[in-house]
């Protein structure tokens, strides 16, 4: 059984009225939690509580990839889906404990992390093959006389702070060995920074997935650099402290159904993009753009993963996005690592 709740906040205008990126938007959420919980009958919250999980998602993503593999089949437990735009106010509502579980890109995981979120990583995954790194794209208008990342140098350059837009900007002018302080950043959400685009208002987008195809399959920008010969990052499915404690069962299943889905996903990639059309009115071919990018293989939260994720953090702090480097470690937790490699054996057997 499942439900699904939406929040439409792209937590943009939140973050500029607070210091801490989620304190604002994080007590709205909290809060209607907490209506939830108190309009349900006291007789029946203890034991539903514990048989619920709340999964945060964007549109197109987990629910999607778990319909289409029939991993939300003879679920043993209930699913409540929460939706939002955009990685930040999903990390909001995870910090403040109005959902347990939600998927989010390494880049802005290590961005909430760094500035005092209380959630941890609880299992990883690596997008695979070709595509893996170009659906993260700098975009532009086609006849832009932007033509090289040195012509960024004073242009306006939008994004969402901490997302995994920003990072892509950051790696490629330092591959490119450009100070990033040479380009003003302009943060909006995605959906104002494909109007401020096509206005002129900016002078490049830098986004992933169904953003991508959409502005390059369907309104005709160019992309000026993507992510495609950079080192492939991970993406995460985080957990707040209090979740990991209380439904540490319910965790482990869903951890396990999504590295089945993504295994599912590699060989029938027409057939998640179908659902992921379906379910979100993309085209096919911007679905199929974006399934793509999603499919991969699960990756241990291992000593590696967190060294890896020690150069967001000093690219972050490098780039003043964030105070100071915290002690990676206690932010990912390898202890469902073991059900992951389980479910993954188990296919096929």
């Amino acid at each position: 059984m499942a439900d699904t709740v939406a929040f439409d906040s792209d937590g943009a205008a939140a973050a500029r009225r607070r210091s801490r990126p989620w304190l604002w938007g994080a007590l709205v959420l909290a809060l209607a939690a907490l209506a939830v919980v108190l309009l349900r009958p006291a007789s029946r919250a203890g034991a539903e509580d514990t048989r619920t999980l709340i999964v945060g998602d964007q549109r197109g993503g987990a629910q999607a990839l778990l319909k289409a593999a029939g991993e939300l089949d003879d679920l043993p437990y209930r699913i409540k889906w929460a939706l939002f735009p955009a990685a930040s106010p999903l990390l909001e509502a995870l910090d403040a404990g109005a959902i347990d579980i939600g998927g989010i890109g390494g880049a802005p995981f290590a961005f909430a992390y760094a500035s005092g979120a209380h959630i941890r990583a609880v299992t990883a995954y690596r997008p695979m093959g070709d595509h893996a790194g170009k659906a993260s794209a700098i975009v532009v208008p086609k006849n832009s006389p932007i033509r090289t990342l040195a012509d960024l140098r004073g242009r306006k350059v939008a994004t969402i702070r901490g997302s995994a837009g920003q990072d892509l900007v950051l790696r490629l002018l330092e591959r490119a060995h450009i100070d990033p302080r040479t380009i003003h950043w302009t943060y909006l959400s995605n959906g104002e920074s494909k109007a401020a685009l096509a206005s002129g208002a900016i002078d490049a987008w830098s986004t992933w997935g169904s953003y991508v195809g959409i502005a390059v399959l369907e309104d005709g920008d160019r992309i000026l650099a993507d992510g495609g010969n950079l080192p492939t990052g991970v993406g995460f499915y985080a957990a707040n402290d209090q979740t990991i404690e209380r439904k540490r069962a319910l965790l482990s299943d869903y951890v396990a159904r999504l590295a089945r889905a993504r295994a599912w996903a590699r060989d029938h990639l027409d057939d998640y993009a179908r659902v992921l059309a379906a379910d979100t009115g993309l085209s096919f071919e911007v679905a199929r753009f974006a399934a793509r990018s999603y499919v991969g293989s699960a990756v241990p939260i291992d000593a590696a993963l967190v060294r890896e994720q020690g150069l967001i953090f000093e690219r972050y702090h490098a780039a003043g996005l964030i105070p100071g480097i915290p002690r990676a470690d206690k932010g990912y937790d390898g202890s469902f690592n073991q059900q992951v490699a389980e479910a993954i054996s188990r296919i096929g057997a």
